[in-house]
C-alpha cells in the first residue's frame, strides 16, 4: 500500500487487503502508524473453508510491536482456534484488533451467527486486555444458481481490559469509539487459555459445523495449489507493484 498517508488525523489505523506476494495471495491485515509508516502486518493463517479458493494461508506472528504497546491481531475465523488466543498470551498482547467478514448463513443452510461481542468479551476476560471486534452489517446475497443467502449481523463491540462492554454497535453500522485503558496489572498471565485446535467455548455450529468447514478448507486448498491462472495473476500484480 505505498503512498497511503494518515498523518493528518494523527492517528494509529488498521485495515485488510488482498495482499499479491509471488505466485500468491495473502488475506493481510496492515497497521498504520500516526506517522504514515507501516507498523506492521499479518497474514490470515487459516482461510475459513470456502476461503482457500482464493488465498494461502500463513503461519507467521501475529503481534506487532508498537509504541503503544503490543497490538495483537485475529483476522476473523483465526479467533476461534487455539492458535490465536494462545500466541496473544504467550508474546503479552496489550490490546487485541479483530477485524471480521463473518456472515449469519442459516437461512441458506450453512453455520450460523457466530458469538461476535461474546467473542470479544472472552478474550478480554481471558486475557485481561482490550479488545476491539469489528464486523459487516448487512445482507449477504447472490441469486440461483451458486446462491449465497445470508446477513452480516454486526455486533461489533470494544470491551475493555476489565470485561466491560464500552461500547456495543448492536446490528447498526456507525463508528464505535471508547476509552480503553492499557494496564498491564489487569493481564490475567494464564498459565493458558485453551487446549486443542478450536476454542470449545467460542464453537460455532458444533462438531458437524467444524467438519464441513474442514471438508471444504481441503477442497478448496487443492484446487487454490492445482490453479496456474491464479499463479499468473499473483506474479503479474507482484511484479507490477514490488
Amino acid at each position: 500500500m505505498p503512498g497511503l498517508r494518515f498523518v493528518r488525523f494523527f492517528i494509529w489505523l488498521g485495515a485488510s487487503f488482498l495482499e499479491a506476494s509471488g505466485p500468491d495471495f495473502y488475506d493481510t491485515f496492515v497497521l498504520t502508524a500516526p506517522s504514515g509508516n507501516e507498523a506492521g502486518r499479518v497474514r490470515k493463517q487459516i482461510p475459513a473453508g470456502s476461503e482457500a479458493y482464493f488465498f494461502r494461508g500463513e503461519v507467521g506472528p501475529h503481534v506487532i510491536a508498537t509504541a503503544i504497546g503490543k497490538v495483537g491481531v485475529g483476522i476473523c475465523a483465526e479467533n476461534y482456534y487455539c492458535f490465536a488466543a494462545s500466541q496473544f498470551l504467550k508474546d503479552s498482547a496489550d490490546f487485541i484488533v479483530m477485524p471480521h467478514s463473518s456472515p449469519d448463513m442459516s437461512r441458506g443452510g450453512g453455520l450460523p451467527s457466530p458469538p461476535v461481542t461474546h467473542l470479544a468479551s472472552w478474550y478480554a476476560k481471558k486475557l485481561g486486555v482490550p479488545v476491539a471486534m469489528v464486523n459487516k452489517v448487512g445482507r449477504a446475497y447472490k441469486p440461483p444458481p451458486d446462491e449465497i443467502n445470508g446477513m452480516f449481523p454486526g455486533r461489533s463491540a470494544i470491551v475493555d481490559s476489565d470485561g466491560t462492554v464500552l461500547q456495543s454497535m448492536d446490528d447498526k453500522e456507525g463508528i464505535g469509539v471508547a476509552d480503553i485503558k492499557l494496564d498491564r496489572s489487569r493481564k490475567t498471565l494464564a498459565s493458558q487459555v485453551c487446549t486443542g485446535v478450536g476454542i470449545a467455548e467460542l464453537a460455532v455450529g458444533g462438531s458437524a459445523g467444524a467438519a464441513a468447514v474442514a471438508d471444504e478448507y481441503a477442497r478448496a486448498q487443492k484446487s487454490y495449489d492445482s490453479n496456474p491462472l491464479r499463479k499468473a495473476k499473483a506474479l503479474s500484480i507482484s511484479r507490477k507493484h514490488p
